[in-house]
């Protein structure tokens, strides 16, 4: 006889669960995972607006001109834009208790920026899936053996050494928070609410990239942000 229990718990298996569960089995290829990656990316997006980022990297490049004065204008200005934000995210959720997410979608559906991100993510899945059918890379077994084959990296200055692995698929910043403070980020929240204060970073042109391991590596290989680290494949 079955357990009623378990038989409970897969039928109430969040869709979020069921993802991260596949997502590591050996059977996807990497097209697959990339492509559902790619999905998630595309409204992943970080919790913070392109002002805030930019108020917050005007205060830091003030900060490094000990401009104290444009700075502390700088962080009032950063208040203000906070408190606007706040009220605003109060009033979606607030909107997001009366009515199901999938009316609130519907009624975006004409909006030309919806249908950008919308249309943009559907070309992108289109092409990457034409790509993964006309040029399928390897079998599952190498599938599996690149699974369990992780790239490590060693990132160090000043005498000191930390590691940080190639993870994938997503996984939380927090889990690798040792090399991502070495580096000099900061997090915020406890427990399972840990999360990266800023999720950006600035590369030597002035380009704001994405904190993800992908984007860190490939920034410290290339030499185009964290001056004075240095990085080598373990």
């Amino acid at each position: 006889m079955p357990d009623s229990n378990t038989a409970e718990s897969v039928v109430t298996l969040s869709s979020k669960a069921e993802y991260e569960n596949s997502i590591n089995l050996s059977q996807h290829v990497p097209q697959a995972k990339t492509i559902s990656e790619m999905v998630l990316d595309a409204f992943h997006t970080s919790k913070e607006s392109d002002q805030i980022r930019d108020l917050r990297a005007a205060i830091r490049q003030a900060h490094d001109r000990f401009d104290d004065d444009q700075a502390y204008e700088l962080m009032g200005q950063l208040k203000q834009l906070k408190d606007a934000e706040a009220a605003d995210i109060a009033a979606l959720e607030d909107l997001s208790s009366k009515f199901p997410i999938s009316r609130i979608l519907s009624s975006f559906k004409d909006d030309p920026a919806f249908q950008e991100l919308v249309y943009g993510l559907a070309l992108k899945v289109l092409n990457q899936t034409h790509q993964a059918i006309s040029n399928p890379s390897g079998s599952k077994g190498k599938a599996a053996r690149a699974k369990k084959e992780v790239e490590v990296f060693s990132i160090s200055k000043d005498g000191l050494t930390v590691t940080l692995p190639l993870r994938t698929p997503r996984s939380k910043p927090s889990v690798d928070r040792q090399a991502y403070e070495f580096l000099g980020f900061t997090f915020v929240g406890e427990g399972d609410e840990l999360e990266l204060e800023n999720e950006t970073f600035l590369d030597t042109s002035g380009t704001e990239q994405p904190a993800t391991r992908k984007a860190i590596i490939t920034a410290l290989q290339q030499q185009t942000a964290f001056a004075g680290y240095s990085i080598a494949a373990q």
